[in-house]
């Protein structure tokens, strides 16, 4: 029996998606990047994501109950849609990966330095693994209340940290001119904008789509960006410059809060934050992994897969380090947003185009039978 979610539910899904790990991840490099214009680049990011939103919403509506594989099927065939939905199901290996890793490297950086990444990267996994099999329902009505706790406690950081801002940091915005503006705004669509092309996989689940299913979704993506301003602003506000050289700035930010004797040591809510939001990203992103092998395999709905898709992202995860957390730095700041417009954004766009031209050319070859009926003989 087929499972959906309200469109409500989908809204808050794409929210917790953008919003989760980056919160506390994405401050330090895109400040590094675009300096005092953080925010900006910011903004010009999200408003480039947007279209890929709308052709997702086209593509649901052009095919309605099918997967982005499907509508691959539909309008491309076969062959180039298997190998377009390898490269699609690569990047998201990649992602799941990535996020999960992000929480090993940050325990092990600031709190439990003697603890191996194993026993973060599996257990998360294998909890993730357990959530999806119990159906995207079930944690669709979950995670809003722990993106909820999440949001919650980043506004309390923020609020208490407010004794420690310097408005002064804020300027120069754009002191080195336009052009690293322009990179942060290519390194925010590749994370986390571009991301969103996941969705094309959970878009079919939405049971009876609201008719302003479009304009929620961009309200999640604008809540999002504001989010993730916010932030980045109080990032900045407190370190200045050297906030992009701070990893995990709102875990720094809170690690300043002290009121009294009593009330400190707060950044313990922010490793709350920061494993939350991993386990609920990592989550949707095995859920859609999960999907995507089973179109791609013309295998009925069943829950084989999910564990080894699990196992496999554990092992990307783990073995990723063996190049040093320096290198996955490197290649998350470089890379990513690459594999992202390529491996992501690239099949949406194509599957979209084609399908486009199709319906052009049958609605043309549909008017000129009439004509061809009605013209004498």
């Amino acid at each position: 029996m087929p499972v959906y979610i309200t469109s409500n539910q989908a809204v808050w899904l794409l929210f917790i998606f953008l919003t989760s790990s980056a919160i506390v991840n994405l401050p330090a490099p895109l400040i590094s990047f675009a300096g005092g214009g953080a925010w900006i680049s910011l903004m010009a990011g999200a408003l480039a994501g947007m279209p890929l939103l709308f052709l997702l919403l086209w593509l649901n509506r052009r095919y309605p109950g099918k997967s982005l594989i499907q509508c691959g099927q539909e309008a491309l065939g076969l062959p180039v849609t298997m190998a377009l939905g390898a490269a699609y199901l690569y990047y998201q290996l990649h992602i799941g990966a990535a996020v999960i890793l992000d929480v090993a490297m940050f325990m092990r950086s600031s709190m439990m330095r003697n603890t191996e990444s194993y026993w973060f990267i599996f257990p998360l996994f294998a909890v993730a693994a357990i959530t999806v099999r119990t159906g995207i329902d079930k944690f669709a009505g979950l995670f809003p209340l722990l993106m909820g706790s999440v949001v919650a406690f980043t506004v309390v950081v923020a609020f208490f940290s407010t004794s420690n801002f310097d408005f002064a940091h804020m300027l120069p915005i754009i002191p080195s001119g336009i052009r690293p503006i322009i990179h942060g705004s290519i390194f925010t669509f590749g994370l986390p904008f571009a991301e969103m092309s996941l969705f094309g996989m959970l878009l079919p689940f939405i049971g009876n789509p609201d008719k302003k299913l479009g304009r929620k979704m961009s309200v999640a993506i604008a809540g999002s960006t504001i989010c993730l301003m916010l932030s980045t602003i109080v990032a900045l506000l407190v370190f200045g410059p050297v906030a992009g050289d701070r990893k995990y700035s709102l875990y720094e930010v809170a690690r300043t809060v002290e009121i009294t004797d009593v009330f400190q040591r707060i950044e313990a809510l922010m490793a709350y934050c920061v494993i939350a939001a991993a386990f609920m990203k990592a989550t949707i992103i095995l859920f859609v992994a999960h999907q995507t092998c089973i179109h791609l395999l013309g295998r009925k709905e069943d829950t084989m897969l999910i564990y080894p898709l699990a196992f496999l992202m554990a092992v990307l995860s783990y073995t990723a380090l063996h190049e040093g957390e320096a290198h996955w730095v490197y290649l998350l700041t470089t890379t990513h947003m690459v594999w992202g417009i390529v491996c992501g954004v690239g099949p949406v766009l194509l599957i979209a185009a084609v399908a486009a031209v199709r319906k052009r050319k049958k609605a043309s070859g549909s008017q000129e039978e009439p004509e061809a009926q009605t013209s004498p003989s």
